[in-house]
């Protein structure tokens, strides 16, 4: 079965180069921390705002406000930089050299562009729905749950078979994206397996992490290592095979 197929080699691709993950994502994630922790200093944000019961003066709202923006400005700048370089190894072996992976900002901006598309092509993708859901109203119900879940996963395929053209960007050849609609035509199945495939493995991996947190420290080490690592580096893994696959045409080994 191509889903699983493309999700087993992702998994091994990850856990094969652990070395080279280490590499690409521990320092900028190093980086990311302390941009954040420099900005909620430089900001000189009481921690009692974020105090669900605490009533933020307007001064620290403010404050809060930009910090949040800020904050997901780093998150997404490092979460780009370590994809981009990642596709950049496996489809490229371009390898990792020193404590951090080449920061190579056209290759990251046309990343984001390109997520951003496929975002905004989501929500319009949505809208239909959402026009729907509003006539038939709050007595719609199951019928609407059920609408609503079939609509999230066409969505949710449309994005995957478009989603080759963000690795494309990441190493420097662009498709457009008829071009990828048109190399992933007839794989839906595999890639609604695929979906599947994941969720269940993440569904695991967060009961045995949650099993493990009963052990200090070593329970939280983990439950941050695979859930902000590993877990993200293997999603961005099965977008390098399904690049490698309908692009490239490589054999899956």
């Amino acid at each position: 079965m191509l889903g699983w197929e493309i999700f087993a080699h992702s998994v091994r691709m990850v856990f094969g180069n652990f070395r080279q993950v280490l590499q690409i994502a521990l320092g900028p994630a190093v980086i990311a921390t302390a941009v954040i922790v420099g900005l909620f200093l430089l900001l000189g944000i009481p921690l009692e705002s974020f105090d669900d019961t605490a009533n933020a003066s307007p001064e620290n709202l403010g404050s809060i406000t930009v910090f949040t923006f800020l904050v997901v400005v780093v998150v997404f700048i490092v979460m780009f930089w370590i994809a981009v370089s990642w596709h950049r190894f496996i489809l490229l072996e371009e390898y990792p050299s020193g404590l951090l992976p080449t920061f190579r900002f056209d290759r990251i901006l046309a990343y984001l562009g390109r997520f951003v598309l496929l975002g905004l092509l989501m929500a319009i993708g949505f809208i239909p729905v959402g026009l729907i859901l509003s006539v038939l109203g709050e007595s719609a119900g199951l019928i609407a749950v059920v609408i609503s879940f079939g609509a999230a996963l066409v969505l949710v395929v449309c994005f995957y078979r478009l989603s080759i053209i963000l690795p494309a960007a990441a190493i420097g050849n662009p498709i457009t994206l008829g071009d990828a609609w048109n190399r992933t035509s007839g794989v839906a199945g595999a890639i609604v397996v695929l979906l599947v495939v994941s969720f269940v493995f993440q569904i695991l991996v967060q009961f045995a992490l949650a099993a493990l947190a009963i052990i200090p420290v070593l329970g939280v080490l983990l439950t941050v290592f695979f859930g902000s690592l590993i877990l993200p580096m293997i999603n961005v893994s099965i977008l390098t095979t399904m690049y490698g696959i309908f692009v490239e045409k490589r054999e899956l080994t």
